[in-house]
């Protein structure tokens, strides 16, 4: 089921109705969420239902076993469920990448296998309520938290239907006690998690929707369209990523909020950052923080000198390329993040305000403009794709407009009001207007993303990681 279709307008009123009708019976609520989430994923595959299933209990079994002191036991437990639920991550998202790169490797020495290629359906979402069940077993296993004996509430904790999909990434120090105590509804709250959804979809369907339009010509066939087509393809395709991923992730925390439970923010601005640091500090927020927790402090973080932060660094950023998709391109984005950001090791650290000013707009561009150039490597289709992208890039023709240059009336007026906002949580949190003017920007939003929707029916870009 998708955020952005009338499936989801009837079904999320129905669970805030139900759910709030139960406030009064914790158990009661917590089993109607369990339900509402399944159907939610089922209604994708209802046969991918048995592995969040199977990932929910052996999980909550293995942290009941578990005595939380670090002890040798405990030790094997909690290794043994993060091989089971890595080796079920590992057969759906990588078998196929391992044994086309195992086959390319062989090649190189003449040899030329011929083995079958494995039709594996991705599990929509597998990747996140993985990386969340493991950072369950392992905060479990350092006693940061107590394995809780209620199989319903844990079971929500790992499927609740806002985030399970693509996040945001919930640790279960901040969401699981969420759904052990009992909560009030909260008008306030409510209203703003309309408004977020409303702003989420806005950036889904108006921009994410409509500028994906033009990156997918673009990307199509590189050596139809100038060097200029091709930085241009890169800046729209980074536009059209951060609006369809925020935007999924405004959605679920709105969501969210509708049944007054907190989701972490998951992006904070980031194209308005002033370095690649910076942006790093601002974008998908709740993954960065699962690989800070549990690769990068494990490593050692930054503890043991610059040059072994600047490897935990890089193997943090090739892990988080490899986690976003089973392709060489994936490790090439990763890696190349991870180089970018060494000089920041090294180099004097420096404080910045909170948020950018008009003085700081050009290092907001030039970082902006950096970030999408190695996001292209993202995009590409393939090895070769990308070889296609950078060949045109480096001797294709410079012209001064770029093809589907019409695009920027999606791109700037998005990117006024981003920054008009900045300051916020969201730029609709709170409207400094008359109410009438407020319910125009509402009833304008609502018209535009009906519009918009009429001759487009796009996935979330996340739903394939």
């Amino acid at each position: 089921m998708q955020f952005d279709t009338y499936t989801y307008a009837l079904f999320l009123p129905i669970v805030f109705f139900v759910y709030w009708g139960l406030r009064r019976h914790l158990k009661c609520q917590n089993l109607f969420l369990l339900v509402a989430s399944y159907v939610f994923y089922g209604w994708w595959d209802w046969r991918m239902l048995s592995l969040i299933l199977l990932t929910t209990l052996s999980t909550w079994f293995t942290a009941l076993m578990m005595k939380g002191g670090r002890c040798r036991s405990d030790k094997w437990w909690a290794a043994a469920n993060i091989v089971l639920n890595m080796g079920i991550l590992g057969v759906f998202k990588y078998l196929n990448f391992l044994r086309d790169s195992f086959v390319h490797l062989l090649g190189l020495f003449g040899l030329s296998p011929d083995w079958p290629t494995l039709n594996i359906l991705l599990p929509v979402g597998i990747s996140f309520y993985t990386f969340q069940a493991i950072s369950y077993t392992v905060d479990v296993y350092r006693g940061e938290v107590k394995a809780t004996r209620d199989v319903v509430a844990f079971s929500v904790f790992i499927s609740f239907f806002p985030q399970l999909v693509a996040g945001p990434i919930e640790r279960a120090i901040n969401l699981l006690p969420q759904f052990q105590r009992k909560k009030e509804f909260d008008y306030d709250t409510a209203v703003t998690g309309m408004r977020q959804i409303l702003w989420g979809l806005a950036k889904k369907v108006i921009i994410a929707d409509s500028v994906g339009f033009y990156v997918d010509k673009l990307f199509a066939n590189p050596y139809s369209y100038s060097a200029t087509g091709m930085i241009w393809a890169g800046l729209l395709f980074a536009v059209q990523i951060y609006a369809d991923f925020s935007g999924y992730s405004d959605i679920a925390i709105g969501s969210a909020r509708l049944l007054n439970i907190r989701l972490q923010p998951n992006f904070r601005y980031p194209f308005f950052s002033r370095n690649m640091k910076e942006l790093w500090q601002r974008w998908h927020i709740s993954l960065m923080t699962w690989f800070r927790h549990y690769v990068y402090f494990p490593l050692g973080g930054s503890r043991r000198g610059k040059w072994r932060t600047a490897v935990n660094t890089m193997i943090v950023f090739a892990l988080s390329g490899l986690w976003h998709g089973a392709d060489w391109t994936f490790v090439i984005w990763g890696t190349v993040n991870g180089l970018l950001l060494l000089p920041f090791i090294f180099m004097p650290r420096r404080r910045f305000s909170e948020h950018a000013s008009w003085r700081e707009l050009p290092q907001c561009l030039l970082t902006f403009f950096l970030f999408a150039m190695v996001f292209i490597a993202f995009r590409a289709k393939g090895i070769t794709h990308l070889g296609q992208i950078c060949d045109v890039i480096a001797h294709g023709a410079w012209l001064v407009l770029p093809a589907f240059g019409e695009a920027i009336w999606y791109v700037v007026p998005f990117f006024v009001i981003e920054w008009l906002g900045r300051k916020q949580e969201f730029p609709l949190a709170r409207l400094p207007f008359p109410t009438v003017v407020r319910w125009i920007i509402y009833w304008g939003l609502l018209i535009g993303i009906s519009l918009a929707s009429l001759d487009r029916d796009a996935q979330f870009i996340y739903f394939q990681f």
